[in-house]
């Protein structure tokens, strides 16, 4: 571990804000990472930073950050995303609440979703990814949400309220781990 350390100090990657708004949460922009290597990773910790200030006036924020077994500390990555960037956890980010800890710490990522809109036949990429554990529940996160909705969060859902939430939904679901669209039923 101190041999990573070191080795990043001395590493000549630079860095850029991840979100203008917010510049503590940075990227890394040198070693893009594929996708498909956050299938099969477990999950050890997730920190949130919720912003209810209200960014223009009249939106809530929040960002959500996982810490990986294998991939580092990551975002929840955008629909349609072919690569991910490790990033650092915003310092005013504090931990999901302990019901939820239970159900996602060492959890391992079976899939990841992206949703498609159907008119466009396009990834919708105002759209976050959903990430589906093995354990039969799925994680969402919504970025932004009008203030005092409490709509800017993580939520962890089973499979079956999620597919109830969307079986209506004009968004098809694509599945990075099957290469292909998913029918909710």
């Amino acid at each position: 571990m101190i041999k990573r350390i070191v080795s990043f100090l001395k590493s000549k990657q630079t860095s850029k804000p991840f979100d203008v708004e917010n510049p503590n949460i940075l990227l890394f922009h040198e070693n893009p990472k594929d996708i498909n290597l956050l299938i099969g990773d477990k999950i050890l910790e997730v920190k949130i930073h919720q912003d209810h200030t209200g960014t223009n006036d009249w939106l809530d924020t929040s960002t959500t950050f996982l810490r990986l077994e294998k991939n580092g500390i990551i975002c929840f990555p955008i629909s349609g995303d072919e690569y991910f960037e490790n990033t650092f956890v915003d310092k005013k980010a504090i931990s999901i609440l302990e019901k939820h800890q239970k159900i996602i710490y060492n959890s391992i990522i079976e899939d990841v979703y992206y949703f498609v809109d159907p008119e466009e036949e396009e990834f919708d990429d105002s759209q976050m990814s959903c990430i589906l554990l093995t354990n039969g529940y799925i994680l969402e996160e919504e970025r932004m949400s009008p203030k005092g909705l409490a709509g800017a969060n993580m939520f962890c859902k089973t499979i079956e309220d999620f597919k109830n939430e969307y079986k209506d939904s004009k968004f098809k679901i694509y599945s990075i781990k099957d290469k292909a669209l998913k029918i909710l039923s």
